[in-house]
Formats: structure tokens, C-alpha cells, sequence
């Protein structure tokens, strides 16, 4: 049922992707210029240029409660290949606490997520200019450190977690300069038994991401 989910959520991102490029064709009439971009063309400008950089970082809304704090930090470094299209690498950076209280007391438990990621970004169409609607997917690989009361238990071990995730988002600046974004992910690879029991009955990850954030493009 997991695996069907997850073919349905990809087939749906396609769909909407194909639908939104057909509108974007019909909207355009026989008088207007076809603009055919050059790959290594950016804003006029050939091959490798500190002006195709974009920098930028995310962070999604913490899960926050009397016993459950999540949330992610996430800067990246990207270079714009096309006007629309933008490659990258990031750093993940994931804390996670959580206080298991039983008839004796509390554990706290500590976990770290830290690991990199590839990612990838294309501009499917503009709201207004410069701000647009961009799909993007992205891999992300992760280490996790894991502590009961401060001391390392085998008992709560995690492997490293891979993360294979497809969105959407907004930005209020696709090009030059600073812009706002607000992105929505889906992960394929959603693992939902992520931390042993019985902490983990207190956190199970979902496998939708909703994140914030700002870039600035040179």
C-alpha cells in the first residue's frame, strides 16, 4: 500500500506539471517571440560566472510539544545551468529531542541528523515576474547520532536514512538578488518506524516536509 502511495504522489507531480506547461503554451500567441535558451547562455552571459550562483537555506516548522521537538536546517549552494533551471548541493542539520515518560521517570532522547543532498530546481512558470512556481526533487543522505540521558545506547541505534523527495514551491525571486521561498515535499523513501520503541511510538516522521525560506542569486 506504501509503495502504491508513493507511485500515485509521483504520478500526481507529473500530471500537475504537464497540465501547468500545456496552459503556459495555450497562453502564448503566434505574435510573441519564441525564446529558445541557450544552456550555457544566462542572462547573456557564457559559461562559468559568479553571476549564475544562487545561495540559500530552508528550514521547516518545528514539531513542538511538551515532549517532541523536530525541526531542519538546511543551507545549499546552487548554479544556474538555464534562466530556469538550477543544480545544487546542500547540508542537512536535523535535531531531534524527545522525553519518553514512563511510572519511574523520563528518558530524554537526543538525536542528531546530519548528511548532505543533490538537488535540483526548474521554473515551471511565473506568477508575476520574477516571482514563480518551480518543481523540485532532491537525495538526501543522512547520518544520525543518537543519546538516552546524555550517554550513547545501543538499544536506540539508527542506520544512516536516505531521503528521496519531489516538491513544489514559491519564490517571490527566481533570479537575481534576494527572494522568499516556501516549498511542500513529498518523501518517497519515507521510513515511518524511525526511532526504536518505545521513544519512538512519540515520533513518527511524516512523509510530507513543508519548508521556509530565502535565497539570494548574484
Amino acid at each position: 500500500m506504501t509503495q502504491i502511495s508513493k507511485w500515485l504522489s509521483l504520478c500526481l507531480i507529473a500530471m500537475l506539471a504537464f497540465t501547468v506547461s500545456s496552459f503556459a503554451q495555450e497562453d502564448r500567441t503566434d505574435d510573441e517571440p519564441v525564446v529558445v535558451y541557450d544552456p550555457d547562455d544566462v542572462d547573456g552571459v557564457r559559461g562559468f560566472s559568479k553571476s549564475k550562483l544562487v545561495l540559500g537555506v530552508n528550514g521547516s516548522f518545528p514539531t513542538w510539544n511538551q515532549d517532541v521537538f523536530f525541526t531542519e536546517f538546511l543551507p545549499f549552494a546552487g548554479y544556474r545551468i538555464t534562466d530556469k533551471w538550477i543544480a545544487g548541493v546542500g547540508i542537512n542539520i536535523k535535531p531531534l529531542y524527545v522525553n519518553y515518560r514512563y511510572a519511574n521517570g523520563v528518558d530524554r532522547l537526543r538525536a542528531n541528523f546530519l548528511g548532505g543532498r543533490i538537488m535540483t530546481r526548474y521554473l515551471m512558470f511565473h506568477i508575476s515576474d520574477p516571482a514563480g512556481i518551480y518543481a523540485q526533487a532532491e537525495f538526501q543522505r543522512n547520518r544520525v547520532k543518537t543519546k538516552i540521558n546524555g550517554e550513547v545506547s545501543e538499544d536506540y541505534k539508527v542506520d544512516p536514512q536516505s531521503s528521496a523527495l519531489l516538491g513544489l514551491g514559491y519564490t517571490s525571486n527566481y533570479y537575481g538578488g534576494f527572494g522568499y521561498t516556501a516549498e511542500v515535499f513529498y518523501d518517497l523513501l519515507h521510513e515511518p518506524n524511525l526511532i526504536p520503541e518505545p521513544v519512538g511510538e512519540l515520533f513518527s516522521p511524516w512523509p510530507f516536509s513543508f519548508r521556509l525560506g530565502f535565497t539570494y542569486g548574484f
